[in-house]
């Protein structure tokens, strides 16, 4: 079989098998009835088999003609799904979207966007993971996650979709700062007991640079691996530290907050590869963060 059977054609042979002729048939496809014949014929040649005889003024199905019905039935469900899938595709009812997150936005950023996202599109499945940045923006780079929110200098190796800015802020336990308390410096802080991150994360070597330029070093009471447990052990009495603002707010309900003077900020960004070709449930998502951090 040299010729390639065309959509077309299956349509022309089921919709006059189903319709029980060629002016139906005709009709029902808005072509012509010389368009079906037409239709048919190269069916008949693209298989190699006959598929029609004559039964008076009437079309009747030959024993193969009936064998391929059977499978053009099947083919055109098939098709049918298939228009289905594509048109919840194209709308962003239907989709899967894999994102890395570094720990602490899958731990307090990423869980209200989520919230958010499903409530508008319920349909699009997200399977998340989390990584430390450099693990993260490998998963990107290598194809095992469409998209990552982290910290990042942005480069040409990637493109960002979103952004929201935060900066750092001095925890203690609750009523360690007085009401009348302003921005804490830094430098007031040095000689409290302090709980940090362990070496190695993003954070964690953004504070340790900045001080550096201020000329300062901390003595570490406590090194842990994430600011949720920093919070805990700072609430129990076991020193003061400094996190993300966005963790600090939303775990103010145990911790007393206060600015860092002076500022250290930073941006997290939602990323893909620059040249990626993001999907339709991707691009939906990613419109739906940029709106959100507006």
């Amino acid at each position: 079989m040299e010729k390639k059977i065309s959509v077309r054609s299956l349509e022309a042979f089921h919709a006059v098998v189903t319709l029980g002729s060629v002016s139906a048939a005709a009709s029902h496809m808005f072509v012509t009835e010389p368009a079906i014949s037409h239709l048919l014929r190269s069916l008949e040649t693209a298989t190699g088999l006959k598929l029609f005889g004559k039964k008076g003024r009437h079309l009747d199905l030959t024993p193969d003609g009936r064998l391929l019905f059977d499978e053009t039935t099947s083919a055109m469900s098939a098709l049918s799904r298939l228009t289905t899938v594509a048109d919840a595709i194209r709308s962003a009812k239907h989709g899967h979207i894999r994102l890395v997150a570094i720990p602490d936005v899958a731990e307090y950023l990423l869980p209200d966007i989520l919230c958010a996202f499903s409530n508008s599109y319920p349909a699009i499945d997200i399977t998340v993971s989390v990584a430390e940045v450099h693990r993260a923006l490998g998963m990107l780079e290598s194809g095992s996650a469409d998209l990552a929110i982290a910290i990042s200098d942005i480069t040409k190796n990637y493109q960002s979709h979103a952004k929201v800015d935060s900066h750092a802020m001095v925890i203690g336990p609750k009523a360690y700062f007085a009401p009348s308390d302003g921005d804490t410096h830094i430098a007031k802080l040095i000689a409290e007991p302090y709980v940090a991150l362990n070496p190695g994360s993003p954070f964690r070597y953004a504070l340790d640079q900045y001080l550096k330029q201020q000329g300062l070093v901390f003595t570490h009471a406590i090194e842990v691996e994430t600011q949720s447990v920093i919070v805990k052990l700072v609430s129990k009495g076991l020193g003061i530290s400094i996190i993300d603002a966005i963790a600090a707010t939303a775990e103010a309900h145990q911790i007393s907050t206060r600015n860092l003077h002076p500022p250290l900020c930073w941006t997290y960004h939602l990323l893909s590869p620059a040249d990626a070709n993001l999907s339709t449930a991707a691009r939906v998502f990613s419109d739906f963060v940029a709106n959100s951090w507006e």
